[in-house]
């Protein structure tokens, strides 16, 4: 074999790696999204109350959540595929079980199976991406991820809508299903043959249990506060999404398949603002990206409240322009603060990016409901919450940088 054979097989290799990890992280947004469009439909053959149906969501989340926490840890131990094949088969046996499901409990129960299967494929997808490459590498690494789940982010409900011409929701299931068994079998043809924490990297751990893991990341004051940081971001975006249907329908007047254009559309920004990263990632550290997305971030949640309060007979257009913006940014800071927050953790990433992953979800699942609260009968209670949490978060993540940068100052030279 030639050396240009072997580079032209290690670039094939590298590309079905980096592809069968995007549709990895795309299993989430699927599973959430396609079949929202089937609600109405579920709710009459169900026979049960939108509240209820709502409620399938939430299963989900604390799914994620719970499975999260269990996979990172135990994929730090035992190596990142096993673990990784074992949530799949979880993911796919528990949608099956949605696909039948004879009552709305049953689908509740079945959608929390779903859950912690799909946070094993999110935690032990971020783990193996953490295990390849770190820093700025990590972070370009991430921005090209972002194309793969960010293009199902777009699509998932117009497909959901798209396929309810030809099945009822549980054919959306069993979609689902043939999905899970996809990656089922590319766990086995790709992961399985490339395991990135072999025994010889784990040995490094000298022995450290889930607790030792636990008392490193938590003893560490940086991520501390990057992970509460990066809660409040991740609440600022749901409190905009779970707001976004009544605002934009009811406030705004938009039909429903304005809204999934204009939701779709805020999901293909977040991917260009991941793009926005990688590309600058190759001048500047990602402390420096994270700070400069964070600010932006900040700056379009007051310019947007500034809109609804001063300007409201710019109606859709002044909403819409800086709530742009923000989603911009908010896909524009993820890479580089997980590159960022990983980087002195690589023996333990899969722990590390559970307690990452589930804060998100404990954050999410807060702060959604609040702005219904308040009533969403205009965009003010929405973009003020959105607000503060995003300089809440700035400020967490500021703090995170001081912190590391004095400790680095005040390090022995080497």
């Amino acid at each position: 074999m030639t050396a240009t054979s072997r580079m032209r097989g290690d670039a094939r290799r590298r590309l079905l790696f980096v592809a069968s990890l995007g549709m990895l992280q795309a299993i989430w947004p699927l599973t959430m999204d396609l079949y929202l469009p089937a609600f109405p439909q579920l709710q009459d053959e169900l026979g049960t109350s939108p509240a209820l149906v709502q409620f399938t969501l939430t299963g989900a989340f604390i799914g994620m959540a719970l499975g999260q926490l269990a996979a990172g840890p135990i994929s730090d131990a035992v190596g990142r595929t096993k673990p990784l094949t074992v949530a799949l088969l979880v993911y796919t046996a528990a949608t099956v079980s949605c696909a039948l499901a004879p009552t709305i409990e049953w689908l509740i129960v079945s959608r929390f199976g779903q859950g912690l299967g799909a946070a094993g494929c999110a935690v032990i997808g971020i783990a193996l991406v953490r295990d390849t490459v770190s820093g700025a590498a990590m972070l370009r690494f991430v921005a090209n991820l972002s194309v793969i789940s960010g293009f199902f982010v777009v699509l998932s409900p117009a497909l959901g809508a798209q396929l309810l011409g030809v099945v009822d929701w549980r054919g959306l299931f069993w979609v689902l299903v043939a999905y899970g068994a996809l990656l089922v079998v590319l766990a086995f043809a790709v992961f399985l043959r490339s395991e990135t924490n072999p025994p010889s990297r784990r040995a490094l751990r000298e022995g450290a249990g889930v607790r030792d893991d636990y008392r490193v990341l938590f003893g560490s004051p940086v991520f501390r506060a990057c992970v509460v940081g990066g809660g409040l971001m991740f609440a600022g975006m749901m409190t905009y999404m779970a707001s976004s249907a009544f605002l934009f329908q009811d406030v705004y007047g938009l039909t429903a398949t304005e809204y999934a254009i204009t939701f779709g559309g805020h999901g293909a920004l977040m991917i260009v603002g991941a793009q926005v990263s990688a590309r600058l990632s190759r001048r500047h550290s990602p402390k420096r990206i994270v700070l400069v997305g964070l600010t932006a971030l900040v700056l379009s949640a007051a310019l947007l409240l500034l809109s609804v309060l001063l300007l409201p007979g710019a109606g859709f257009v002044g909403f819409l322009l800086p709530l742009l913006c923000f989603t911009t940014s908010f896909g524009m800071v993820g890479p580089a603060a997980q590159a960022f927050v990983l980087e002195p953790h690589g023996l333990r990433a899969g722990t590390a990016a559970s307690l990452l992953g589930a804060s998100n979800m404990v954050f999410a699942a807060v702060s959604s409901p609040i702005a219904g609260l308040f009533g969403v009968a205009t965009p003010v209670a929405t973009v003020v919450i959105m607000l503060v949490l995003a300089s809440a978060a700035f400020g967490a993540y500021a703090w995170a940088f001081r912190v590391r940068r004095a400790t680095a100052a005040s390090a022995p030279p080497p």
